[in-house]
């Protein structure tokens, strides 16, 4: 990231004209800024214990009719012999189908081109695909996960695009621009109009931070029409994915608690770098819901058009005051790509926080303050949170991560009198492939589509298996099935981490088969840094 404004000047200018913004009449209310309505009668927050939502349940039944022919029509491509498909297909119905996820790690811009070219790689509407017999998986999906890059730039710029091919979204989107500097490339402008939005959003009385300016920037991947949309939009009535013609999108997060994370001079970040240890909130936000199934501090769920609504113990604090549209699309792409600590830690100080290797350092999370090292401060990503703490009277810290109102406030002694939850990129709990969203019991997953292009090993930004490692001794923590998985040195010297892998052939239900897609030169030499901003149309 490289920002060039000058930061003086934006500190002095730009929450003025934000707040100037936000006051305007309701007639030219900013679109950024959430609004407050009447709650819906039974808004609660729901115990994981439940299961799947019935909203899930019913929308994963019409999104069965759709795959149970996709099938069908790959499985003949495929022709495998003396696999019988038509005796096959004829057993499957809506309630008992093959469910497949695919899992697009996280990595920056590089994860998520990658994943936009796996998506073409298994699509049936690409000749190529069809071709090489791969094409169709695309539409037997039924669940699609990210985090970071691969939840920023794959899955929400697929979501936001209605599913579409990459040979339309590559005339829908042009990835050319500069994320750091806009469509109009005027970067001055380009970072006064995000301020001007999230001073609007602050005006409602809800919590920014750089989350906000960061998700911004991915929404030069986004239609222009879905700037300022929503993730819950996605199951109104009519759309690609709410007539289950499309597999769901599914963003992966991770946290840092206040007193309790581990910190690097005061720089929280979520965990133990080798494994989460199951102890971590994993969260995850569907078109239909936000929250967590198991392990971490808490297991519930609340209906995501209306995050940001305050609640305690499960219900809304006032029904007349629910928030509404707090889940835009660039927050939550904003949110799930938000590594401004692991940045710090790594460039400040030396020690990198993905997973790659065990921290050298660490301590409890102490106090407030976090200091600038000399010579740091002109850095892109350090000017931008300056900017956000200076703008909205923040400190330093505070600023650093997505802030949501916590849904979960008093439901549980681990959520007693915490008002905010600080939220994160999900590859900062160690597991940067976000598979866990998929292996879930109740989702009934059959089969997993791992993509990882995490840049795990230390030299050249390849992979090496430390991260699904990590999602394999996380399982095992969780007592959740998945297949064994060997050591980073065995799956190097076996040449796994540099060819699509099969694990768990051998095992039976519910242990779901895994493949594992490591990003490897197999056509070009795609390990560029995971900051790109911009791409060359080809």
């Amino acid at each position: 990231m490289h920002l060039t404004s000058n930061r003086r000047l934006l500190a002095s200018t730009l929450l003025g004209a934000a707040l100037a913004c936000a006051q305007d009449d309701d007639s030219q209310q900013d679109p950024y800024a959430p609004v407050y309505g009447q709650c819906p009668d039974g808004l609660r927050v729901r115990a994981a214990s439940e299961g799947l939502s019935k909203p899930e349940s019913s929308w994963k039944a019409s999104r069965g009719e759709k795959v149970i022919p996709a099938l069908s029509s790959y499985l003949t491509l495929a022709n495998i012999d003396g696999f019988n498909v038509q005796d096959y297909i004829q057993k499957l119905n809506t309630t008992s189908y093959p469910v497949v996820g695919l899992s697009v790690s996280g990595g920056g811009t590089q994860s998520g081109v990658g994943g936009l070219g796996i998506w073409q790689a298994f699509d049936a509407r690409n000749p190529a695909a069809v071709q090489a017999k791969t094409g169709g998986l695309t539409q037997v999906l039924s669940y699609i996960t990210g985090l970071s890059g691969g939840g920023a730039l794959t899955v929400s710029t697929l979501a936001a695009n209605d599913f579409i091919s990459i040979a339309e979204l590559r005339k829908a989107i042009n990835f050319t621009v500069d994320y750091t500097k806009g469509k109009d490339d005027n970067q001055d402008q380009y970072l006064q109009d995000i301020f001007e939005d999230m001073g609007a959003k602050a005006e409602q009385g809800l919590p920014v931070s750089v989350a906000d300016a960061f998700g911004k920037f991915w929404a030069v991947y986004l239609p222009e029409n879905k700037t300022y949309g929503n993730f819950s939009d996605l199951t109104a009535q009519n759309t690609v994915f709410s007539r289950g013609e499309a597999p769901m999108p599914i963003l992966a997060l991770s946290e840092v608690i206040p007193g309790q994370s581990p910190s690097i001079q005061n720089i929280m970040w979520p965990g133990r770098n080798a494994t989460n240890g199951f102890n971590l909130t994993s969260y995850e936000v569907t078109p239909f819901e936000f929250g967590s199934w198991r392990g971490g501090r808490v297991q519930a769920f609340m209906p995501t058009m209306y995050l940001g609504t305050s609640m305690s113990n499960g219900t809304a604090q006032n029904s007349s005051e629910c928030v509404m549209g707090f889940d835009k699309y660039t927050f939550l792409q904003g949110s799930t790509a938000d590594a401004f600590d692991a940045w710090f830690i790594d460039d400040w100080y030396g020690v990198p926080t993905f997973a790659k290797r065990e921290l050298e350092s660490r301590q409890t999370a102490s106090n407030n303050n976090i200091t600038v090292p000399p010579g740091k401060e002109g850095n892109g990503e350090v000017e931008l949170v300056i900017n956000t703490a200076q703008n909205f009277n923040q400190s330093f810290n505070d600023s650093l991560w997505a802030t949501y109102p916590n849904p979960f406030e008093n439901m549980n002694p681990a959520m007693q009198n915490v008002d905010n939850l600080l939220l994160l990129d999900g590859s900062m709990a160690g597991e940067t492939n976000p598979i866990r969203p998929l292996i879930i019991p109740e989702r009934q997953v059959d089969l997993v589509i791992v993509y990882e292009a995490s840049s795990d090993s230390l030299m050249y930004n390849w992979v090496n298996g430390t991260n699904l490692v990590n999602s394999a001794q996380s399982a095992a923590q969780g007592n959740i099935p998945f297949p064994k998985v060997p050591d980073v040195n065995t799956l190097i010297t076996m040449n796994m981490t540099r060819q699509p892998t099969f694990f768990g052939c051998n095992d039976t239900a519910p242990t779901p088969l895994v493949l594992y897609l490591p990003n490897s030169p197999w056509s070009g030499y795609i390990n560029y840094t995971y900051t790109k901003s911009s791409f060359t149309d080809n």
